[in-house]
């Protein structure tokens, strides 16, 4: 069974309609250059120069492209989890990146070298 540890058994399962569905639903720009893989084409490992995408992030995360840079760093965070050899976690996370606000929004930061992170 196809799980987040487990990239090399998740497989396409989209059909051309499907991703001329989610471009225009989710208004993702032509110029990404999106290419719907065989369906035989496993995530991992991945395709040098492409990014692999599961259409489930749209529906149930508010994800959005071009990325923000707040998914920028959280993605730069599991994939260095992962090089690693460990699974992306919460408490390590935080030794890392700060909650920070913007505006109406909220973001992350890279916490400082010496800066706590609990209190």
């Amino acid at each position: 069974m196809a799980n987040k540890s487990n990239l090399s058994d998740c497989f396409n399962i989209l059909n051309k309609n499907g991703l001329k569905w989610y471009v225009e639903q989710y208004a993702i720009p032509a110029s990404l250059n999106h290419v719907l893989p065989a369906k035989d084409t496993a995530i991992y490992p991945f395709v040098p120069g492409k990014i692999g995408v599961y259409t489930r992030m749209f529906d149930y995360f508010n994800y959005r492209l071009p990325l923000t840079k707040f998914l920028i760093e959280v993605c730069h965070f599991e994939l260095a989890c992962r090089g690693l050899n460990s699974d992306p976690d919460l408490n390590v996370f935080r030794a890392f990146y700060k909650l920070n606000r913007s505006g109406s929004r909220y973001t992350f930061e890279v916490r400082k070298k010496n800066e706590c992170c609990y209190s």
